[in-house]
Parts: C-alpha cells; sequence; structure tokens
C-alpha cells in the first residue's frame, strides 16, 4: 500500500510547482517528483459541420501545433474559464457542456484536463490574443478529424484526448462509413 509521508520541498516556477514528496510502498520509502499544475480545459467548439481550431506557436517544439482552444483554468468554474478562452482565442461563444476530465500525465502531474462541448457554436467578435499569442483560426471540417490525426497533421496528445471523448460520447458525428 502506498502511503505518502511527508512534503520534502516545493519549487515554484510561475506556471507549476516541482514537489518533492517521500512515498512509502511495503516497507520500501523513496523521493518522488509530483508536478503540482492548475487544471486545464479544452474546448471543442462545432460550427455546423466544422470544428473550430487554432494554429498556434509552442514554446516547447519551437513550431506550430494544431489543436483545440483552450487554457488554464485560473480561479473561475470549468465552464467559465472554457468560455473564456474560446472566446479570446477564436472569437466564438455557445452553450458549453462538460463532456470529459482526464488526468494529463498521472505519472508526474496533479491536474486535470477538462474537456468542454460547444455543439452550435458561433462568432460573436474579433479574438482577444495575449501578447505571446500567436494563432490563426481554421474551420476543420469534421470529416477531416480522422484523417488529420493519421497523417500526424493533429499531434497535441491533450487535443487528441478531448477528440476521443467527443468521438466515443457523439461517434455519428464522425460516421465516415459513406467514403
Amino acid at each position: 500500500m502506498w502511503v505518502k509521508r511527508k512534503l520534502i520541498g516545493k519549487q515554484d516556477y510561475k506556471i507549476f510547482k516541482v514537489m518533492t514528496t517521500q512515498f512509502s510502498y511495503n516497507s520500501n520509502t523513496a523521493e518522488f517528483y509530483q508536478i503540482e499544475a492548475p487544471h486545464w480545459i479544452n474546448i471543442i467548439a462545432q460550427c455546423k459541420d466544422d470544428i473550430i481550431m487554432i494554429h498556434q506557436y509552442r514554446i516547447g517544439i519551437e513550431d506550430y501545433s494544431l489543436e483545440l482552444p483552450g487554457g488554464i483554468i485560473e480561479e473561475q468554474d470549468i465552464i467559465t474559464a472554457g468560455m473564456r478562452e474560446l472566446e479570446e482565442e477564436t472569437g466564438y461563444t455557445g452553450t458549453p457542456e462538460i463532456i470529459g476530465t482526464m488526468h494529463p500525465n498521472p505519472a508526474l502531474f496533479t491536474n486535470h484536463l477538462y474537456t468542454l462541448y460547444v455543439k452550435d457554436a458561433y462568432y460573436i467578435a474579433t479574438n482577444k490574443l495575449e501578447t505571446f499569442e500567436d494563432i490563426t483560426v481554421y474551420h476543420v471540417p469534421l470529416s477531416e478529424i480522422h484523417r488529420k490525426i493519421a497523417h500526424g497533421e493533429i499531434t497535441n496528445a491533450l487535443t487528441l484526448a478531448s477528440l476521443m471523448q467527443l468521438i466515443s460520447r457523439y461517434p455519428h458525428l464522425f460516421d465516415c462509413s459513406n467514403e
């Protein structure tokens, strides 16, 4: 049985904290690292037969990534945070529903990723990007999602996981039997 013994240290890196924690398993004790990060949100906004996606520069890969709008859940509730991110990054809004939650990387991270689905998204205003957000908005046909995944055009693991939640909940949206 796993037992959390004590917090040994915590280092703050602004966007996350790294904790060194002592755990015991059976008769063995060791130090482990945990990354404490705020919860995250992805938003799948459907506009007619398209999914609203963003092409965003990502520092980690030093390249652009085709992904879902999303971000950090700050002080607000899940839906408020998600709709704020959707509007800021794309200019779209709508009526959301939470379709899933997951652990982004339970080996290290303590947070959750939530997925919102906005079935009938509509455009309301120009996006309001932050200083270092380099984003282009794309309408990706639902019929193209599988192909883009298969051909490595959508590679963000969190986007893929959120899309899987949508496919699992609403498989009829991705019916490719006529192709």
